[in-house]
């Protein structure tokens, strides 16, 4: 369960500063740099930019108090973004770019989903168990 913990906070940090961060303090040069389309009007930008940031504090914080039955929840919601992004760019609403994000999606929830498996908690709650006698 620990690196299932890990992975969520690794994945809650970079919500928070790559995307969050980074499309509320400069949201042109996020955008240039994955070429993604924008217009003049930026401010959809940031607030997709908080947006994010909110997201990955939420995401930060469960593995912090490390609730456990949320994980499956940031896995599936991880998924469907990659599945999203993957759509944007079949659309051809979004450069190919784009698929880097659905590719981090990808791995992170399934690093997470394996990690928090039934199977890896009771090996891990077995080990802890042995360890204390």
């Amino acid at each position: 369960m620990r690196i299932a913990t890990t992975s969520l906070k690794i994945f809650g940090l970079y919500m928070m500063f790559i995307p969050g961060l980074g499309l509320m303090i400069m949201p042109a040069f996020v955008l240039d740099l994955f070429a993604l389309h924008h217009a003049d009007a930026l401010w959809t930008a940031r607030v997709v930019g908080l947006l994010a940031f909110i997201i990955g504090s939420y995401q930060l914080t469960i593995a912090r108090l490390q609730i456990q039955r949320l994980y499956r929840l940031t896995v599936w919601q991880r998924y469907g973004a990659a599945a999203f992004f993957v759509g944007l760019w079949i659309a051809g609403e979004a450069g190919i770019a784009i698929l880097l994000f659905a590719l981090i999606d990808m791995l992170g929830a399934s690093l997470t989903l394996f990690a928090s498996s039934p199977e890896q908690t009771h090996a891990a709650l077995h080990a802890q168990h042995a360890e204390q006698r």
